[in-house]
């Protein structure tokens, strides 16, 4: 996979000057690689800064109402780009749970190993017409009977394209291993489905991006069908 990945890299495309983005999402749910985070409607605010090829920034995620079962999600990134398509990423997931009297996984400056919410994931990430990613749990709350890191492993590829004006993915996402980060007892596929993306123009200089997304996950028997709209 990650051989496939550097095959894939060769474009040479001129980097954009250093830049700040700051981007806001609304959607009716939160699915995760198969993974229900939150089945209420969400707001998902975040901000980017990338000085050459170089990023950072911040993502996160909450709902609009406090409900005892949807946690909150602050996630800080970083990532380099080889290339426009290929990437190395490190991504510090924090999701919490405002109304959970757990305080040792409330607090964020929590960083022992039994204790911490925050979970490290080190990504290869190649996208371009197919994409293709390499995840791995390298630190954090993702541990087996030990107590020590389970290293969960996550691959998906997908394939997009155009069609009658709607931007097109399909996609497929597999755990190779037991693992009880992602709710499996054993390897095997646990995310699949259809993305659909498409543009409208509200007025000459703003456009609203809306993207649907059908995904199933074969080793819980789930299925969901969430919609997010960009706002800017």
């Amino acid at each position: 996979m990650c051989i496939g990945i550097v095959i894939f890299a060769t474009d040479s495309k001129t980097y954009a000057q250093d830049k700040l983005n700051l981007s806001l999402d609304v959607a009716s749910g939160f699915v995760w690689r198969g993974l229900a985070i939150n089945t209420l409607p969400v707001v998902q605010p975040s901000f980017t800064f990338s000085p050459g090829k170089f990023s950072i920034g911040v993502w996160g995620s909450t709902t609009f109402v406090s409900d005892w079962d949807q946690p909150q999600e602050v996630d800080v990134f970083i990532s380099y780009n080889f290339t426009p398509s290929f990437s190395i990423n490190v991504v510090d997931y924090y999701v919490y749970n405002s109304n959970s009297f757990s305080f040792n996984k409330q607090s964020y400056f929590n960083y022992k190993k039994e204790e911490t919410g925050h979970v490290f994931d080190l990504q290869l990430v190649y996208d371009g017409v197919i994409k293709a990613m390499v995840s791995t749990i390298i630190a954090g709350d993702d541990l087996n009977d030990n107590d020590n890191n389970n290293y969960s492993t996550y691959f998906e590829l997908g394939y997009g394209n155009t069609s009658y004006g709607v931007d097109w993915e399909v996609f497929a996402g597999a755990v190779p291993m037991t693992s009880s980060f992602y709710g499996i007892s054993k390897g095997g596929i646990i995310n699949f489905g259809l993305g659909l993306s498409k543009s409208f123009e509200i007025t000459p200089t703003y456009s609203l991006p809306l993207s649907v997304k059908f995904s199933v996950n074969p080793a819980t028997e789930s299925v969901w069908l969430v919609a997010a709209i960009t706002l800017f």
